[in-house]
């Protein structure tokens, strides 16, 4: 009976150790050729309306038919109001204006059989820089649209590599109410968790032609270990 006990014992050991299979391919991945999926966001107004703290970020790859197949990002929260970085409307409400918007937290996922693909199921990690450049149009003082670039650096969780992941175009599709069900759902990341966003409101739309970069951090020699950088953006 005793053997028994630690046979069962070492086996509940072993099966609790995850195994990785091999870190991502580097190389740089785009959408021109296929590499990398466009997507669907959803921004929650967790601070009570557009462009305020709080407002979290929520976008996965799209393949026609279903989210999230390729990649994901989720919970980028918006950590102060957006800076003005040009404004050509005039005194009829015609022109745009154009706002840095940078984020805290988050975390982003990728397919393990991507063109990346290293052996894992999945790659998972944390994002330590996130921004968007966004264009809002108005006509007659009115806000009739918007475009966004926007730009993800993010650390891979058990390996020494980074990812930067550029999206050259967000359209909005709508706004102020919830998103239709083949979009991404709202969500909330002003708690360290990400959880679904309740009772709030918020905006989503299409993002398009995606460039994905992975290569080796190259920390500076003063770093002494890898989790201890990791350990400064959780």
């Amino acid at each position: 009976m005793r053997k028994a006990i630690v046979a069962f014992a070492f086996v509940v050991c072993l099966a609790a150790v995850p195994a990785y299979a091999g870190a991502p391919a580097n190389g740089v991945y785009f959408c021109g050729s296929g590499a990398v999926m466009d997507g669907r966001f959803s921004e929650a107004w967790i601070g009570g309306g557009q462009g305020q703290v709080g407002n979290t970020v929520h976008a996965e790859s799209w393949d026609g038919t279903t989210l999230g197949t390729q990649w994901v990002v989720s919970c980028p929260v918006l950590s102060a109001p957006p800076a003005l970085l040009e404004n050509t409307v005039d005194s009829l409400g015609n022109g745009h204006r154009t706002y840095r918007s940078t984020y805290y937290g988050g975390r982003f996922w990728l397919a393990g059989a991507g063109a990346w693909a290293g052996g894992d199921p999945f790659y998972s990690g944390i994002c330590y820089d996130y921004v968007h450049t966004t264009t809002m149009h108005f006509l007659n003082g009115q806000m009739v649209g918007y475009d966004t670039n926007a730009q993800l650096k993010g650390l891979f969780d058990y390996y020494e590599s980074c990812i930067m992941l550029t999206i050259a175009n967000a359209e909005m599709m709508g706004m102020g109410g919830i998103p239709p069900a083949d979009y991404p759902v709202l969500k909330n990341g002003t708690s360290g968790t990400c959880d679904d966003a309740t009772g709030v409101i918020g905006e989503w739309g299409n993002v398009f032609c995606i460039t994905l970069v992975i290569a080796n951090c190259g920390l500076a020699t003063e770093q002494t270990t890898w989790g201890g950088v990791k350990s400064l953006y959780r």
